[in-house]
């Protein structure tokens, strides 16, 4: 399978490394990492899947926790290798081949990074996550409302682009009701709502658990 749209989106990240990183301090989910850190035993293993510039990994290893943070974006992960907390730990890997030992985290938490990858390539990596997780174990998903799946085109240049996969709340339901999971909350909320001079964009935050 091509995997252009990855490298495509990859390449955007590196070069707007810089820009995304103070953009993502901004934009935090603070909510959702509350709520997250609050269905976890204190001191837990958390895999930040997607982790960018390490804004979450980071926190959460603030927060007692042990953390692993993996990007494909070695500028990105430059960046977060430079600011690491005591307790992370950032790999470069790709979310469809990860190689963990089944049950190794508590807790997974993917924000906004499942939905750079094609449609059929999303329930794979959700399987992966299951089978990292020991029986309890919980799952942060976010991803972004709508539907299809296209490369966009940002700014003023062709070569920053990035790809997109959109859902609906019951298709992401489904989603994790097929991989095993057990759904303990979904919400749908608008970004402008938190941040008033972004566009209206409508997030899906999910949390499921492994019975």
């Amino acid at each position: 399978m091509s995997d252009d749209h990855v490298q495509k989106t990859i390449a955007t990240y590196d070069m707007t490394a810089e820009e995304f990183t103070v953009k993502v301090q901004k934009y935090t989910p603070a909510p959702e990492r509350k709520k997250f850190m609050e269905l976890l035993q204190p001191g837990g293993n958390i895999l930040d899947a997607g982790c960018g510039s390490g804004r979450d990994t980071n926190y959460f290893a603030t927060q007692g926790f042990t953390v692993t943070g993996i990007d494909l974006s070695q500028t990105l992960l430059n960046y977060a290798l430079r600011h690491k907390k005591k307790n992370a730990t950032f790999l470069n890997m790709d979310l469809r081949s990860m190689s963990f030992e089944d049950g190794s985290f508590d807790g997974i938490w993917a924000c906004a990074s499942l939905l750079h990858l094609k449609r059929g390539e999303i329930p794979p990596v959700l399987t992966k996550f299951y089978q990292f997780l020991p029986r309890g174990g919980i799952l942060y998903l976010l991803m972004k409302q709508g539907s299809g799946e296209r490369m966009t085109t940002r700014g003023s240049t062709n070569e920053d682009v990035r790809f997109f996969s959109y859902f609906s709340i019951d298709e992401i339901r489904l989603l994790l009701k097929e991989a095993g999971f057990t759904i303990l909350d979904m919400f749908t909320w608008d970004q402008q709502d938190r941040h008033f001079e972004r566009p209206h964009e409508i997030w899906i935050s999910s949390f499921a658990r492994k019975q």
